[in-house]
Formats: C-alpha cells, sequence, structure tokens
C-alpha cells in the first residue's frame, strides 16, 4: 500500500481491527482502561503505554480510526465495553471468550471476514 497517511488511517478499519485486537489482552486495571487512548499511542509509537486523557474522538483523525476499528470489535463480539456510572463514567473494553479463543488460534481476521494475507504497512 503506497499512502502517505499512517497505516491505521490507510487501511480498512476491518484490518485495523485485526491489528489492535491482541491488545486487549494487556493487563490493565479498571482506571487504567481508556483503551483507545492506549492503542492509538502504540499506533504512533509502536509501544502500548498507560492511557492519557484523549480529546474528542470526532474531531482527531488517529483516535477516530482506533475508535471504529474498535466497534467492528465489538459487533464481531471479539471485545465487549462495560460502562460504569456515577458521577464520572468509566468506559472499560476486554476480550470476550471468542475474543481470547480468536487469538489463541489464530482466527481473529476469519472473524472479521478477512482473507489470509494482511496488508503491509
Amino acid at each position: 500500500m503506497t499512502s502517505n497517511q499512517p497505516w491505521w488511517l490507510a487501511w480498512p478499519t476491518a484490518e485495523v481491527a485485526a491489528a489492535i485486537l491482541p491488545l486487549f489482552s494487556y493487563p490493565s486495571s479498571e482506571k487504567e482502561h481508556p483503551a483507545l487512548a492506549s492503542i492509538v499511542s502504540w499506533c504512533k509509537t509502536g509501544q502500548y503505554r498507560k492511557p492519557v486523557k484523549i480529546g474528542d474522538v470526532f474531531k482527531d483523525p488517529d483516535t477516530r480510526a482506533i475508535a471504529e476499528a474498535m466497534r467492528v470489535l465489538e459487533h464481531a463480539n471479539l471485545v465487549m465495553r462495560d460502562v460504569s456510572g456515577g458521577d464520572v463514567t468509566w468506559v472499560s473494553v476486554g476480550l470476550t471468550r471468542l475474543g481470547r479463543d480468536a487469538i489463541a488460534t489464530n482466527t481473529v481476521r476469519q472473524h472479521l471476514g478477512l482473507g489470509d494475507t494482511p496488508p503491509t504497512a
């Protein structure tokens, strides 16, 4: 793929979803898991770090691309969201049993309806 855009903006959303799913297996505490920010950081730096506060999901193209990929993973039942209320709302995202199994059996791409060969960055 030849593009000046980073891979997470240039690839189809389902391909980005396949690339980021293994990141949900990293351990985290409940309040450390606005995974969106950590995954955007991983895309940009190659390192998975503790999350930082993110801005408006709809304004930042990097954050939006990862948020869209996370929705693909949710619709494929590979990850699930837990929303806890109160004064502050926390959204945790983690692997489902199917998601764990897809990673363990190397069948993520099949669950997302993708071919065997991922794109190259």
